[in-house]
């Protein structure tokens, strides 16, 4: 198979100081998860010939057990979105695993699996990949050196989180599950000791383990991380015991803090997903 067929790599694309926005083909970045408790996001890393996924741990992992999903599905938009086949990789976790194809982070919540090596022809797919269907215009892919550590991320620079918040969503007419959405925001600040950066911008559900790319002074967009979390603001409190003002004892009843998103994102440095990547 040419590799024209699986592959199209392409960089971020250069932002003149005036125009603060990403160019529309960056859209096809983030690569849509698809796990049994809904999945997240993830994008396409090419270090030499190796081809990488990277995603958040938790998108992969079931919570209770701590185990991984049996199996993910990944959905690459065409680099020509005007194309509407998009590229199907389907992951056998079970079989990558013992492959040793998938390296974790559980503290900084980030995986990256190893899904092939490039090759003129296309992309020899490591054991537990299967590539179903592909688009024409191929998918998109960062080149390694595009992942920015955390000492060169600088707070109050622009950023833009790109994902797909709406999965595990229902009802909702007027949002198309199948395509990405931007959040534009700046870095708000980074936690020095657990080396993850804070920006401004909600980090909902399905964003989790999308792209966060940072303006940087030199007008170059950058992968600083992914996003992981939203960082928690108190919302409400609630009675353990609805319609009881206290328990059998007399004492009053337990209440219980309700949390909300603040508006606050987490996000793991690229430093992780380096240290990852090196380690295959």
């Amino acid at each position: 198979m040419p590799a024209a067929a699986v592959l199209a790599v392409c960089s971020l694309t250069a932002v003149a100081a005036a125009q603060a926005y990403l160019p529309e083909d960056n859209l096809a970045y983030p690569v849509q998860v698809l796990a049994q408790d809904g999945g997240g996001t993830g994008f396409f890393v090419r270090r030499d010939r190796d081809l990488f996924l990277v995603t958040a741990r938790h998108v992969l992992v079931n919570p209770l057990t701590e185990q991984l999903w049996a199996e993910a599905t990944l959905r690459a938009l065409s680099k020509d979105l005007k194309e509407t086949a998009v590229t199907v990789i389907h992951l056998n976790t079970g079989q990558l695993q013992d492959e040793r194809q998938i390296r974790t982070d559980a503290v900084r919540d980030v995986a990256v699996v190893r899904l092939g090596t490039l090759t003129p022809e296309g992309m020899n797919t490591t054991p537990g990949v299967v590539v179903t269907d592909r688009s024409k215009g191929g998918i998109i892919v960062a080149p390694f050196d595009y992942l920015t550590r955390y000492n060169d991320v600088d707070i109050s620079s622009q950023i833009f989180m790109l994902g797909y918040p709406s999965i595990g969503v229902t009802g909702a007419a007027q949002i198309d599950r199948t395509r990405p959405l931007v959040r534009s925001g700046i870095v708000a600040g980074v936690n020095a000791s657990l080396r993850t950066i804070i920006i401004d911008a909600p980090v909902n559900h399905g964003n989790s383990g999308g792209p966060v790319v940072q303006l940087s002074r030199t007008n170059r967009l950058r992968i600083i991380g992914i996003a992981t979390q939203f960082v928690p603001v108190p919302e409400d409190v609630l009675p353990l015991n609805p319609g009881n003002t206290s328990d059998s004892s007399g004492s009053s009843s337990r209440t219980l803090l309700a949390l909300g998103n603040s508006g606050y994102g987490v996000v793991a440095s690229a430093d992780a997903i380096i240290d990852l990547i090196a380690g295959f």
